[in-house]
């Protein structure tokens, strides 16, 4: 009888450990996560996010829209036919998302279930009043940079301003470093033929782009704060007024471009390939998109980026808002659809550790990456190679600049960056951010629509008459006429909306 016992419960004790074919009782919980991405598929097979899984008891399926279409997106958050897990573009609307019963309040799951994300928001403060409602809540999980070191803020500047290196050589002329500097140069480049085909064909500076040039005068072309401490919505400021008055200059000498107003991608690249833009804007990857072709026609081609230009002081300030903020904009949420949303929490917040982050950015060690002595992570030879599906074979492990919730500098992809690349964002990171607006101010549901009900409007009215301005088909002499329209429109009350809320901001503090 003892004997019959002792074997029921030791078949007992085989069934809740291992069950009966040896696969444990508790099956992985199933978490499908929408997000925009070319190639889902890669996304489903990444190394690093099976040892999430792993460590975790989840398996998570990747899906996307068609094309990354964001109608499509929007077409199924419309149906209701939710998945559990989305990732896309909608920090903004995450409150007006629960309201709709879209999303989930995630303040006391994150409280119960998230202590890595938990202790990061203990320790930096800073860092939740970030992403938090005007009430307190959480609607989503963001991807932080810490922004402690030069190479966390250099992955927050990776867009700039970018010159022809060899057009500057040939004329015997500087970087530019102010207004007057970038004048000078781009009358240069209009007069003295630098791409040297005997026609004065050449676009001194082409594209979208021209607001970079704002904050050399003390505004940018939103909502900022100016040095002053005032709050201020640029456009409607004398400072602007000035910045206005230097475009319509540079735009009546020939100094810009068509596609300064237009801007048509194509033409814009047509221009530069052809040898024939001599300054832009551009992202960090210029030197391998651009300047392959660009040698096809010219062999002697380069490409240099360019400080934001000083103002008056001499300071220089980034018109780049996502440079004063720690988040990145795609954000995470839990839909209203998902079974199991502890499960969810506890996988996404493994996420934030040091292990998860880790395995989201970097991969596995000892196969995608080492650890060197002095603590620092090094990118093996191995993960550089190209795989036979074109991709580098580190993001066959992790990809780190993809917006998974995590607390990560993302100094990987500096690892796999060419060293133009990297010397232009360390360029472009070298400026104040204190123009901007602080992103840590969360309005409340009511002052957010407000607010974005009045901009819809003002936003399109702004590029109509900026055009005008620039072009001179307005005259600047109607400047105040603009201003007194924007007021009319409601950017007044918005504006007392911002400054009401940057002034509790600063008494927080």
């Amino acid at each position: 009888m003892k004997r019959r016992i002792l074997a029921l419960l030791l078949t007992a004790a085989c069934l809740v450990l291992t069950g009966c074919q040896g696969q444990p009782v508790e099956e992985k919980v199933q978490i499908t996560w929408y997000m925009r991405t070319e190639d889902v598929e890669l996304y489903n097979t990444l190394k690093g996010m099976a040892r999430i899984e792993e460590a975790t008891g989840v398996d998570v399926v990747f899906q996307s829209p068609p094309d990354n279409s964001e109608d499509a997106f929007k077409m199924m958050v419309a149906s209701g036919k939710l998945p559990d897990v989305i990732m896309w573009d909608f920090s903004a609307s995450t409150d007006r998302m629960y309201e709709e019963g879209t999303v989930i309040d995630l303040t006391a799951l994150i409280a119960q279930y998230a202590p890595n994300l938990t202790r990061i928001y203990a320790e930096r403060p800073e860092l939740r009043r970030e992403v938090e409602t005007a009430e307190g809540r959480l609607y989503y999980f963001p991807s932080i940079n810490p922004l402690l070191t030069v190479e966390d803020v250099c992955r927050k500047s990776y867009s700039g301003l970018i010159l022809r290196r060899d057009w500057l050589d040939k004329l015997g002329l500087a970087v530019p470093h102010t207004i007057d500097d970038w004048y000078e140069v781009l009358t240069a480049f209009k007069n003295r033929d630098p791409n040297g085909n005997g026609f004065m064909d050449e676009i001194p500076f082409d594209g979208w782009g021209l607001p970079y040039f704002a904050p050399a005068f003390g505004v940018l072309n939103t909502f900022c704060v100016k040095a002053d401490g005032t709050v201020a919505f640029g456009p409607m400021e004398q400072e602007y007024k000035a910045y206005l008055e230097t475009m319509n200059k540079w735009y009546a000498e020939g100094l810009l471009g068509s596609n300064c107003l237009i801007h048509s991608d194509q033409w814009k690249t047509e221009n530069i390939v052809n040898g024939l833009t001599g300054s832009f804007t551009g992202l960090d990857n210029a030197w391998r998109y651009y300047l392959p072709a660009m040698r096809e026609n010219d062999a002697g081609a380069s490409l240099t980026a360019v400080p934001w230009p000083m103002n008056a002081d001499g300071v220089r300030y980034t018109p780049r808002a996502e440079a004063a903020s720690h988040m990145a904009l795609p954000v995470t949420v839990i839909t209203s659809a998902c079974k199991d949303p502890a499960a969810a929490v506890r996988f996404i917040d493994y996420m934030y550790s040091e292990e998860g982050s880790a395995l989201l950015t970097w991969g596995i060690e000892g196969e995608s990456y080492i650890v060197a002595e002095d603590g620092r992570k090094q990118l093996t030879d191995a993960a550089l190679t190209l795989a036979e599906d074109g991709y580098l074979t580190l993001h066959h492990y992790a990809i780190g600049h993809t917006a998974f919730p995590k607390y990560d500098g993302e100094s990987v992809v500096l690892a796999t960056y060419p060293d133009d690349q990297l010397v232009a964002e360390k360029t472009w990171a070298d400026a104040s951010t204190a123009l901007i607006y602080p992103p840590a101010i969360n309005m409340s549901v009511e002052d957010k629509a407000f607010c974005d009900s009045v901009m819809d409007d003002v936003t399109n009215y702004i590029t109509e008459m900026e055009l005008k301005f620039i072009t001179g088909e307005e005259p600047l002499s109607n400047f105040d006429a603009f201003v007194a329209q924007l007021d009319r429109m409601g950017v007044g009350k918005a504006l007392d909306i911002y400054r009401r809320q940057y002034e509790a901001y600063q008494a927080r503090q």
